[in-house]
């Protein structure tokens, strides 16, 4: 049974099709990456929720030498994926299999950094505020969360534009979107965002502070905020 977050049935080729289907995907990475405070010489506990085949965690290990994650997602071919993908760092990479904000963060979490790229928008909105509670609590204070995702627009006019967006970045990788959505079997029916303006009052309703938007393009944004010292 295909679960929110496989977008293609084959795991092995999720990074390639996510590269033909989220326009500037590495730019997203780039910005999650930039967003923490921390220098790259320190040592940082980092969780990384719905780390998917590894990508996002991949990058962060190299350019933060210092740091541990403990990387978590719930679909058993991603992990396969990940797991290959990390073994290169040994023991810095934590790879579990589990959902959030059910199973991650634990009462007893202490985290530096919290990152997730592409997966909270899974999540209804109540869920998502009890995500954020949880992370609160999760992280040390002055402690950052920062999440690259889908966002929705109020403006059903947006909404078209961006739709328009995508499917012409399909088509510039040599797809035409249908077929593209056929072959790669899309997991679009458990899609459920929220505008960015209502997850930025969330986090501050969490207790958060220095809540701001990082990047957008079009409906797909970077954002964080960090907990009080």
């Amino acid at each position: 049974m295909k679960k929110p977050g496989e977008v293609f049935a084959d795991s092995s080729l999720y990074d390639p099709g996510i590269e033909a289907i989220v326009p500037r995907y590495d730019e997203l990475h780039d910005a999650i990456l930039n967003s923490p405070p921390q220098d790259r010489t320190e040592e940082i506990r980092v969780l990384e929720l719905g780390a998917g085949t590894g990508e996002l965690t991949a990058k962060l290990l190299t350019r933060f030498p210092e740091s541990t994650v403990l990387a978590v997602d719930h679909s058993e071919g991603m992990l396969a994926e990940a797991e290959r993908k990390l073994e290169t760092f040994g023991d810095r990479a934590d790879i579990v299999q589990g959902t959030f904000p059910d199973d991650y963060p634990t009462a007893s979490d202490e985290f530096d950094l919290v990152i997730t790229s592409l997966a909270v928008h899974h999540l209804p909105s109540a869920e998502k505020r009890t995500l954020f509670d949880s992370l609160a609590d999760a992280l040390v204070p002055g402690g950052w969360f920062v999440n690259g995702d889908v966002i929705r627009f109020d403006a059903s006019h947006l909404e078209t534009v961006s739709s328009a967006m995508i499917a012409n970045w399909v088509r510039s990788k040599g797809w035409e979107e249908e077929e593209f959505m056929n072959r790669w079997q899309a997991s679009d029916e458990f899609d459920d965002p929220d505008a960015l303006t209502d997850q930025l009052l969330w986090l501050r309703e969490a207790g958060f502070e220095s809540v701001t938007s990082v990047w957008q393009y079009y409906n797909f944004a970077v954002y964080g905020a960090r907990k009080p010292a």
